[in-house]
């Protein structure tokens, strides 16, 4: 897999770099050369980054990777969190799951208006320490998926979009990649 690291201060100032995140590596063992991870992708006016971007031959995927802490359930169309001191069931207010849902919303709409291939996967890729469930027909409109083995298997499967498709949602998402060259239709 190409890592598309982002565009930093630091690496400017010659300052130390921060660590990567947690699922470049995992995913870059399990993921070929075909397959492109993006970063910290700002897609369109002043919203937040993506946090994570994969593009390649099964499709593009806008991950969100942080999450706090935490037993979270949606039943009765509402998102509840498990509080241990009282072991009960207190409203919670999902928004890193409404940005995981956006996230990959924003980047649709992006690719689209773009002419390029629009459909994206948001999936939420929860840490260690947090439980996501919810009751039959109240899915929460993203994938959750914790495990690289199943979220690289997602990724990979499918296989809808074409190299240059691939090329050129990169080259959008990340300005400092070439633009691939257009190739002409010509009768010879």
């Amino acid at each position: 897999m190409v890592i598309h690291r982002p565009v930093s201060p630091s690496l400017r100032l010659a300052l130390p770099r921060t660590a990567g995140d947690r699922l470049s590596g995992p995913l870059g063992r399990r993921l070929d050369d075909r397959f492109h991870y993006l970063r910290q992708v700002l897609v369109g006016g002043k919203e937040s980054p993506i946090e994570a971007v994969v593009v390649g031959p099964g499709g593009t995927w806008a991950l969100t990777l942080r999450v706090e802490p935490g037993h979270y359930r949606k039943r009765n169309g509402h998102w509840y969190q498990l509080r241990g001191a009282t072991d009960s069931w207190v409203p919670w207010d999902a928004s890193r799951i409404t940005a995981a849902r956006l996230a990959g919303r924003r980047l649709e709409m992006y690719l689209e208006r773009a002419t390029l291939p629009s459909s994206v996967t948001a999936c939420l890729v929860p840490p260690r320490g947090v439980e996501i469930e919810w009751d039959a027909g109240q899915r929460p409109g993203i994938q959750v998926i914790r495990d690289a083995d199943a979220l690289a298997a997602g990724i990979s499967a499918g296989g809808n979009l074409t190299k240059a498709q691939v090329e050129r949602i990169v080259a959008l998402l990340d300005p400092r990649q070439p633009l691939p060259r257009l190739r002409s239709a010509r009768a010879s």
